[in-house]
C-alpha cells in the first residue's frame, strides 16, 4: 500500500513538472519531463506561425479608427512599435524552436515567454488607452472583440506550458482592467459593468486554459510513454535475441568447463567421472580390466610460494601435456584438483604393463622444466588401483588409487605404490583419530605435561616446556607424535593450539600468585598457527584472560615453519611487539642457517637434542655445536640444549657456555603439580653449591 502510494506521488509530481516545464525544466531531474519540455517547446514552435502579426495588424486598422488618440501619439507609437518588433522576434524564435536541439530550447523557449510578456502587455495596454480615451463606442467593441478573439487564438499554441499561459493572460488582460476601471471611475457609461466583465472572462480563460494545459500535456505525456513502450519492446526483443546468443556460447562454454580443465587441456573432475563409469559398465560385460593412475605433484605447494602462482600453473600444464604424450587413443587424462591427476589406461591385462606405464611416466615428467628463470624438476607421486581386483565401482576404484597415492607420498623411494587394503585401514584409523579428537576437545581428555629447563650457570630452573598428552580414555597417554600431524591436516590444529596456550598461559600465573620461583614457559607452535591472521589476537587475548606478563611466555617455532612460508614472519613481529619471546626450536636441522636466522626476531636458539647426543662420542659434533652457540651469541640469542641425558653432558655444554640445559637427567615431561618440588629443590641445592645433583634427589 506505502508503495502506491508513493508511486502515485511520484507519477503527481510528474505530471506538475511537465505541466510547468518552463519553471521547472532546470531544476528537475526526470529524464521524461525533460522530454516534454522538448516536444512542447517543439509545438510552441510549429503552432506559432505567423499568427503573431495578427496582433499588430489588428491594432493598426483600430487606432486608424481611433483619430482620438493621435493626441498621445508617443506611448501608443512606442507600445505599438514594441508589439510589432517582438511579434516578429516571437517568430524567429518559433522557428528556432522547431529546429534546435533539445539542450537550447529551454533558453530559447524562456526567451519567447519574454516576447509574448511584452506583446500580450502592448495590446492590453493600446486597448485600454482606447477604452480611456474613446469611451464605450464602437471602436472600443470591437478593441474588446479582438482582445477576446485573441486570446482564444492564443488556445493553439500558449496552452503547452501553464506559465506561459497564465503570463499572457494576466499580463495582456491587467493593464486593460486597470484602465477600464479609470474610466469607470471618470464616469464612462456600463463603465463598472465592463471591468466586471473583462474580470470574468479572465477568470474562466485562466480555468479554461489550464484545463488545456492538462490535456495536451496529457496527450506528450501519452505520446513519450507509448513511444518509450515502443522502444522498449524494440530493445527486449533485441536484447532477448542477444541474450539468446549468449545463452548458446555459454552452454558451449559450460560444456567445455563441465568436460575440459582450462589450465591444462584435458579432462576435468566430472568427464573423469563420466569415463570411469562408462569403462566399469562396458568392462562388466567384456571381462577386461583397466587400471586408474592418480597422480599427486610433489612440491607443488612449495613451488607456487616461493615462485608464484603462474609458476605453478604452467608447471601443471607441462606435467599434462608430458602425461597426455604418453596415452593412446583409448586412455584418458584429467585433472582431479589443485595438483592431482588421474589416468584411465585400458587393456590392461598384468600388473607389470601398468608399472611400464607408470614407471614411463616418473621418466617422462621428470625432465627439468624451466620455471622462472629457475630449472625444476618435477616430481610425482603415483597410486595404482585395478579393476575389478581393488575396487569394482567409481568410488572404491578412486578411493583406492588415492590411498595408494598417499602411501607412495608418504613412504615410497619410487614414487609409486600399489593399492593393498591395510592402506584403506590406515586411512580408516586416521579418520578415527581425527573423530576421537573433536570428542577429545570437547571432554577435556587433553593435558598439559611440563619438563623443566635448567639454567646451565646457578642450576635453578629459568623456564618450562609445556608438552600436550592425550589421556585417552581407552589406550591411555597418548604423546603428541600420534595426532598432531592429524589435527594440522583436518584443521584442529587452531583449536588445540589455543587451547595449550590458555592453558599454560593459565599455569604459569596460577605459579606466580602462589609465589612461586619466577620462570618463562615456552609453548610449542604449529606452523599452520603462525599463517592464521587471527593467531597474534589470539596470544594477546590468553595474555589479557589469565593475565601472565609477555615476557614471560616464551613461543617455540621450527626454522622451516619461517623459511617455508614468508609470510609467518610479519606474524613474529607482531608477537616480538607484544613483549613475547620467540625461540627456534630444533635448530641446526632442515632448513636451519645463520645468514637466515640473523633476519628474525629471535630470543633463544634450541639445539636439536642430536648433537648434545653425539658429541660425547665426536669432538667434530662437539666443535659444530660450539659454534652454533657462539654464533648464537653473536646474534644475541640465548641457546638451550635439548637431550641432556647425563652429568657429562653437563659438563662439556658449561665448557662450550651454553646458557640453558633441558633433558631427562633433570626431569622427564610431568604434571604441574611437580613443577614447584622441582623448582624449589634446585634454588635450594644452588645455594650450597651442589648444582645437579638435585635431580637424583627427584628421581
Amino acid at each position: 500500500m506505502n508503495s502506491i502510494k508513493a508511486a502515485g506521488k511520484q507519477q503527481e509530481r510528474t505530471r506538475w513538472a511537465a505541466e510547468h516545464w518552463l519553471a521547472a525544466g532546470a531544476t528537475s531531474g526526470e529524464e521524461k519531463v525533460h522530454t516534454v519540455s522538448s516536444r512542447a517547446a517543439q509545438a510552441l514552435g510549429r503552432r506559432t506561425g505567423t499568427i503573431p502579426l495578427a496582433a499588430p495588424l489588428s491594432m493598426l486598422a483600430l487606432l486608424v479608427a481611433s483619430p482620438q488618440l493621435y493626441a498621445h501619439w508617443i506611448p501608443i507609437t512606442a507600445l505599438y512599435l514594441m508589439m510589432t518588433l517582438v511579434a516578429t522576434l516571437r517568430i524567429r524564435l518559433a522557428r528556432k524552436l522547431i529546429v534546435e536541439s533539445s539542450e537550447a530550447m529551454l533558453p530559447l523557449a524562456r526567451r519567447y515567454q519574454l516576447t509574448v510578456d511584452l506583446a500580450s502587455f502592448s495590446w492590453g495596454s493600446l486597448v485600454g488607452l482606447i477604452l480611456l480615451f474613446h469611451g464605450a463606442d464602437q471602436v472600443a467593441e470591437l478593441a474588446l472583440v479582438a482582445s477576446v478573439a485573441i486570446t482564444a487564438s492564443a488556445f493553439t499554441s500558449l496552452t503547452l506550458e501553464l506559465s506561459l499561459w497564465r503570463r499572457f493572460v494576466f499580463i495582456m488582460w491587467l493593464p486593460l482592467v486597470v484602465l477600464s476601471a479609470a474610466a469607470a471611475m471618470q464616469g464612462a457609461e456600463y463603465g463598472w459593468l465592463l471591468v466586471l466583465l473583462e474580470l470574468l472572462f479572465v477568470a474562466f480563460a485562466v480555468v479554461q486554459g489550464q484545463h488545456v494545459v492538462r490535456d495536451n500535456i496529457a496527450g506528450i505525456l501519452s505520446r513519450i510513454e507509448l513511444e518509450y513502450a515502443v522502444s522498449t519492446i524494440a530493445d527486449q526483443r533485441d536484447e532477448l535475441h542477444l541474450h539468446q546468443i549468449r545463452l548458446d556460447e555459454l552452454l558451449a562454454q559450460a560444456h567445455d568447463l563441465s568436460y575440459y580443465d582450462q589450465l591444462t587441456g584435458i579432462g576435468s573432475r566430472n568427464h573423469f567421472y563420466e569415463r570411469l563409469e562408462t569403462n566399469i559398465s562396458m568392462s562388466r560385460i567384456s571381462g577386461n580390466q583397466f587400471a586408474v593412475l592418480y597422480l599427486d605433484v610433489d612440491g607443488f605447494k612449495d613451488i607456487n610460494d616461493t615462485l608464484g602462482h603462474m609458476a605453478g600453473d604452467e608447471l601443471l600444464k607441462t606435467i599434462a601435456s608430458r602425461v597426455r604424450t604418453l596415452l593412446r587413443t583409448s586412455d584418458f587424462a584429467a585433472r582431479l584438483g589443485s595438483d592431482e591427476l588421474a589416468l584411465l589406461i585400458n587393456g590392461v591385462t598384468q600388473s607389470r604393463d601398468t608399472l611400464a606405464i607408470v614407471q614411463r611416466c616418473i621418466k617422462e615428467v621428470q625432465v627439468p622444466v624451466n620455471l622462472c628463470g629457475k630449472m625444476i624438476c618435477p616430481r610425482l607421486s603415483i597410486g595404482i588401483a585395478l579393476y575389478p581386483v581393488d575396487g569394482d565401482n567409481t568410488q572404491s576404484l578412486l578411493k583406492a588409487a588415492e590411498s595408494a597415492m598417499n602411501s607412495a607420498k608418504s613412504n615410497s623411494k619410487l614414487h609409486y605404490a600399489r593399492y593393498s587394503p591395510e592402506m584403506t585401514m590406515a586411512a580408516q584409523q586416521r579418520l578415527t583419530i581425527e573423530q576421537e579428537m573433536r570428542l577429545a576437545l570437547s571432554n577435556g581428555q587433553f593435558r598439559l605435561h611440563y619438563q623443566p629447563q635448567v639454567d646451565a650457570t646457578s642450576g635453578e630452573v629459568c623456564g618450562v616446556e609445556a608438552l600436550i598428552r592425550w589421556q585417552h580414555p581407552e589406550r591411555g597417554l597418548i604423546p603428541p607424535n600420534d595426532f598432531i600431524t592429524v589435527a594440522e591436516n583436518t584443521g584442529l590444529i587452531d583449536e588445540l593450539g589455543e587451547w595449550v596456550l590458555i592453558t599454560a598461559c593459565r599455569q604459569a600465573a596460577q605459579w606466580l600468585d602462589a609465589g612461586e620461583h619466577v620462570f618463562s614457559v615456552a609453548v610449542n607452535i604449529s606452523p599452520l598457527q603462525l599463517l592464521d591472521r587471527g593467531f597474534v589476537d589470539t596470544v594477546r587475548s590468553a595474555l589479557a584472560s589469565t593475565g601472565l606478563a609477555p615476557q614471560l611466555l616464551e613461543l617455540e617455532i621450527t626454522e622451516s615453519a619461517v623459511q617455508t612460508h614468508i609470510e609467518a614472519r610479519e606474524t613474529l613481529v607482531q608477537l616480538r611487539k607484544l613483549g613475547v619471546r620467540i625461540a627456534i626450536d630444533d635448530f641446526g636441522t632442515g632448513y636451519s642457517s645463520f645468514a637466515s636466522l640473523k633476519e628474525l626476531p629471535i630470543d633463544r636458539v634450541k639445539t636439536d637434542r642430536v648433537f648434545v647426543t653425539d658429541m660425547l662420542a665426536s669432538d667434530r659434533d662437539m666443535a659444530l655445536l660450539g659454534n652454533i652457540i657462539d654464533m648464537a651469541h653473536v646474534l644475541g640469542c640465548r641457546v638451550v640444549a635439548e637431550g641432556v641425558e647425563e652429568f657429562a653432558h653437563i659438563e662439556k655444554l658449561q665448557l662450550l657456555n651454553c646458557d640453558c640445559l633441558q633433558g631427562y637427567y633433570f626431569s622427564h615431561p610431568v604434571e604441574a603439580a611437580r613443577i614447584p618440588e622441582f623448582a624449589r629443590s634446585a634454588a635450594a641445592h644452588a645455594e650450597i653449591g651442589t648444582h645437579f645433583r638435585f635431580a637424583a634427589d627427584l628421581a
